[in-house]
């Protein structure tokens, strides 16, 4: 009998509740249907493990007093040699051997071979070298033609029984070159910064002991050069398309060799072959030197070991997982100088992985990041922070507001990074899929940018960022940001974990190292440091996801 009546009541409910259902109601219940069914239907596992993101670093068992523990890459526990090379795989070497550690010669190899099958095979990709000449103009340099100009000048070098090299040139295959021509032939090459006052540069070029000079046609007075830097003898001038046709050998000081880079390659072409020199374990790469700004407003010199390059260069490559890498697919493109090591440690990065590089001759801190990717329409970019800061802030730059943002803040938060809008896809950077910035330990504190600042450029490329902690005195970075790390941490400044070619450490009051995030001066170890080891004048903090902070 109950059962009958509560049948009854139940449905004398429902027949209720259905009287006065209308169209009104059918809307409600279709909104509501669709918020409760479409996150299930969309929903995407996150890009990494939550786990992987709350402890990105090893952290050593001991430490020593006033000084906190030593942190490393997750990959590589303690007790494991750092990552000091590429391991390179010569042909016919067994498929689980773990490869040589590679010096600069092996980069250019592997861009000229081509990429390679697990198996060893040639896939026909090669990557390519473009040079992007204003807004309307792309060059594309065949890898062939550039061995041809690495073995002529290398080779010209050597007959002149040139022992240093000094380049000043903007960002260029010509600057490339002479570094893959010196470790070829065997002569060190010092890298000036582009672009500095003439009475500055013929300071340096006093400096350098070279006894080659490579710069812009035009670029340097022949008579104040030869006053101050009398080692000089020879003079290569680069000289752009359009200005080949003059004469820039003629009327040259007594006692100075002047030739032109185009009339060495173009009268030697058919005797020097444009093939690679073959593998030679036994000689050693001389090193490479950079000119970069020091704190008192002068110019430093730091010189970088083959070692040096390649550690920094593999610790970078190992900062974009598996699914990331880069690929014959990619085409990097840098807004910052090749004479800062982080750049130039991604650059051969890309050459050794047969990405394609795209390189302008307009570099530096601050530079149009839409009118520099135009034409080349990059998947990676190298950008300085004032770069970065300055795109955001500029009035055609629409930031994601309202729905969509509400929407992208979501999606970062679930660990996946939204897709592109219709607005990131009209742009030059619709391809861009990593955003790789340098912070400098050498730039001023207003420069550095906040996580809230990356968490509004990830929302706005839909792309994933890299933030490295950068110096002169280490080849490649110090840390950088997980790039499948999306979260979004205020106003500080966070700057990841150490690379897996050094380990880091922070010395300063005991009390405070004895605490879950240490805080004191940076010391940095490793392959990658001139020098085997460094103490920054720079304070850090470790996060208790053992990533580094800059207070």
């Amino acid at each position: 009998m109950s059962t009958a009546n509560t049948a009854e009541r139940l449905d004398a409910a429902i027949a209720e509740f259905f009287s006065s259902w209308d169209m009104f109601t059918t809307v409600l219940a279709i909104i509501l249907g669709v918020v409760l069914i479409y996150p299930l239907l969309t929903r995407r596992e996150s890009d990494t493990h939550p786990f992987l993101l709350a402890r990105q670093a090893q952290v050593a068992p001991v430490r020593q007093p006033g000084h906190s523990a030593v942190y490393r890459a997750i990959d590589l526990p303690h007790g494991y040699p750092l990552r000091s090379g590429l391991g390179v795989k010569d042909p016919g070497a067994p498929r689980w051997t773990a490869g040589r550690a590679g010096d600069l010669r092996d980069v250019w190899r592997s861009a000229a071979r081509g990429a390679v099958k697990d198996d060893g095979t040639l896939t026909g990709e090669k990557g390519k070298i473009l040079t992007v000449l204003g807004r309307d103009k792309v060059t594309e340099h065949e890898l062939d033609d550039l061995t041809l100009g690495i073995n002529v000048v290398g080779q010209y070098v050597k007959r002149n029984n040139g022992q240093s090299v000094a380049v000043c040139l903007s960002n260029s295959v010509e600057l490339l070159s002479a570094i893959f021509a010196g470790s070829f032939y065997g002569f060190s090459t010092t890298l000036i910064p582009y672009g500095l006052p003439q009475d500055k540069l013929n300071s340096l070029l006093s400096k350098t002991s070279a006894d080659h000079v490579i710069a812009e046609a035009g670029t340097l007075d022949l008579d104040a050069m030869q006053a101050t830097s009398q080692s000089i003898k020879n003079v290569i001038w680069v000289a752009n398309s359009s200005s080949q046709h003059m004469e820039w050998s003629a009327n040259a000081p007594s006692g100075l060799s002047v030739a032109s880079w185009h009339e060495l390659v173009q009268k030697n072409h058919r005797s020097t072959n444009s093939e690679v020199l073959p593998l030679d374990l036994d000689s050693q790469v001389p090193p490479v030197s950079i000119f970069y700004p020091a704190a008192n407003g002068g110019y430093d010199l730091v010189k970088y070991t083959s070692g040096n390059l390649i550690s920094g260069t593999a610790g970078l490559q190992a900062t974009l997982l598996r699914a990331y890498k880069l690929s014959p697919s990619d085409t990097v493109h840098a807004t910052t100088s090749l004479t800062d090591s982080y750049t130039l440690c991604w650059i051969l990065a890309a050459l050794y992985s047969n990405a394609s590089v795209s390189l302008n001759s307009v570099a530096g801190d601050n530079v149009d990041l839409i009118q520099a990717t135009a034409l080349s329409r990059p998947t990676v970019v190298i950008a300085s922070p004032s770069t970065v800061q300055a795109y955001l802030e500029h009035p055609t730059t629409k930031l994601p507001s309202g729905l969509s943002k509400y929407v992208s803040k979501r999606t970062l938060q679930a660990g996946n990074l939204p897709a592109k809008s219709a607005g990131t896809l009209a742009s030059s950077l619709a391809s861009l899929r990593v955003l790789l910035i340098p912070q400098s330990t050498n730039l001023p504190a207003k420069t550095r940018l906040s996580s809230s600042t990356l968490h509004t450029l990830r929302s706005h490329l839909q792309s994933r960022i890299g933030y490295a902690l950068t110096t002169p005195l280490v080849a490649g970075a110090i840390t950088q940001t997980n790039i499948l790390d999306y979260r979004d941490k205020g106003a500080r400044v966070c700057l990841g974990a150490p690379l897996s070619s050094v380990e880091v450490h922070v010395s300063g009051d005991e009390e405070i190292m004895d605490t879950h995030t240490p805080q004191g001066k940076i010391t940095v170890r490793g392959p990658a440091v001139v020098g085997g080891k460094i103490t920054l004048d720079v304070e850090g903090q470790v996060d208790e996801d053992h990533t580094l902070l800059l207070p």
